[in-house]
């Protein structure tokens, strides 16, 4: 009696060995008992299009992506889903029907977090401000904007970036901030996402003063990678709320599965052992 055909998934990005989407997607393949794998391709940007572009001539049921390359993969793409449309990059790509669609999880998995908590009301009640200006930013700002969010504070280690961002996006809710200013814009705001690299290993800390923010305020850095950073630990010693980027990286991960495996993924939490493998375990 012969075995199914192996499901075959994973991530791809430049570079890829410090992901921990293997483990994790690995784990809940074993868990839901799926004759599959999840694995990393390193995929260099000159390559990415093509790369891409055959993805749906292969037996692969689809990838995750990564930066830097999650705007290539929204371009080769054939369909693109209304979340990857909304914000132009795309962190899945799977095949249905011949087709090779571009899909983003990342507002779902930024925005799960925050609503397992409860957070619903104490967002919309108050400022946000986001620190950052790229890709992750992007998707942070749909979601607080879908989430209702009064007022979006945008601050960027170079502001041109950011007050692009803020007049191309043209919401009236949201506008750039000059990082001369960063500590007076954290100022009666009820949540801190820092959704920049810094503070990731082998990044620069960010440099921000927690201590301007208002008691009861979250902060929720999307850097996982240590999965205590200097903000959070600032945050801690503060008092304030915190979570780090281990939570929205397992919550866009969800759907992701779902995409590449056709079920949903089980209700295993994964972060023991991701937190095993950030502290070398």
């Amino acid at each position: 009696m012969s075995l199914p055909i192996a499901k075959i998934a994973g991530v791809a990005g430049w570079p890829i060995h410090q992901s921990l989407s293997p483990m994790m997607h690995n784990m809940w393949l074993r868990e839901a008992g799926i004759n599959g794998a999840y694995i990393p391709f390193a995929v260099h940007p000159g390559e990415a299009e093509y790369a891409f572009k055959t993805l749906k001539r292969t037996t692969l049921m689809g990838v995750n992506v990564t930066a830097p390359l999650k705007e290539i993969a929204f371009k080769s793409a054939d369909i693109a889903t209304a979340d990857a449309k909304r914000l132009g990059v795309a962190n899945v790509l799977y095949k249905r029907s011949g087709k090779l669609v571009a899909h983003n999880t990342d507002l779902e998995g930024f925005a799960a977090p925050l609503l397992s908590r409860g957070l619903h009301a104490h967002i919309s009640q108050s400022p946000a401000v986001v620190i950052g200006a790229g890709g992750a930013s992007r998707a942070v700002i749909a979601a607080l904007l879908s989430l209702s969010v009064p007022e979006i504070r945008l601050i960027n280690r170079t502001d041109k970036r950011a007050s692009d961002m803020a007049d191309r996006l043209s919401v009236p809710s949201l506008y750039a901030v000059p990082w001369a200013e960063r500590n007076e814009a954290l100022r009666g705001a009820g949540l801190i996402i820092n959704a920049s690299s810094a503070g990731m290993a082998g990044k620069a800390e960010l440099d921000i003063n927690t201590a301007y923010a208002p008691d009861g305020a979250w902060v929720y850095d999307l850097v996982y990678n240590p999965q205590e950073t200097r903000l959070l630990r600032d945050a801690r010693r503060q008092g304030l709320n915190y979570m780090g980027g281990l939570d929205m990286l397992i919550a866009q991960a969800r759907p992701s599965f779902k995409a590449f495996f056709g079920v949903a993924a089980p209700a295993t939490d994964p972060s023991p052992i991701l937190i095993k493998a950030l502290r070398g375990q």
